[in-house]
């Protein structure tokens, strides 16, 4: 394999290994600042906030593009390879449903930490809130260890 195919590789994987873990990470996060108090719940999801613009969406779109590069490097024929077809599709809809589902509900349910740790009353209920955003997060991670099982076990090569 040649050096730029394999330092791509190097960085797909540098990719997958910081979105797939802090993907993962979040609901420890939310669990955690929950059992602990409204200050710190709060706290923990301004983190997972942080976090997701500066190292997780980072790490997705670098998985795109090297990916991306990789099919180049190796060959549009690779795109003949069902596991690497469904990822891509997989892919899309994970990146639809974090953007149009998660997402929203995350700040949502964010903001609304933040008023109850400020002493007030919100306007919705953050339980409801948080359930569904843990809902579509929970989704979004287990599509995303779909995608990195087909990627690693390649099934039909």
């Amino acid at each position: 394999m040649r050096f730029v195919t394999r330092f791509f590789l190097v960085l797909h994987i540098l990719g997958a290994i910081v979105a797939v873990g802090f993907s993962v990470s979040y609901g420890i996060w939310t669990a955690l600042g929950d059992a602990t108090g409204a200050a710190e719940r709060a706290f923990a999801l301004r983190s997972i906030s942080w976090i997701d613009r500066r190292m997780t969406t980072p790490a997705f779109v670098l998985q795109a593009v090297t990916g991306a590069i990789l099919v180049w490097l190796t060959g549009t024929a690779l795109l003949a390879q069902t596991w690497l077809r469904v990822s891509i599709g997989l892919y899309v809809l994970l990146t639809v449903l974090a953007i149009v589902k998660f997402a929203p509900l995350h700040r949502r349910q964010l903001a609304l930490a933040e008023q109850i740790a400020a002493g007030e009353t919100p306007d919705e209920n953050y339980a409801t809130v948080a359930s569904r955003a843990r809902n579509w997060g929970v989704a979004v991670v287990l599509i995303t260890l779909t995608i990195v099982v087909l990627m690693v076990s390649k099934p039909g090569v």
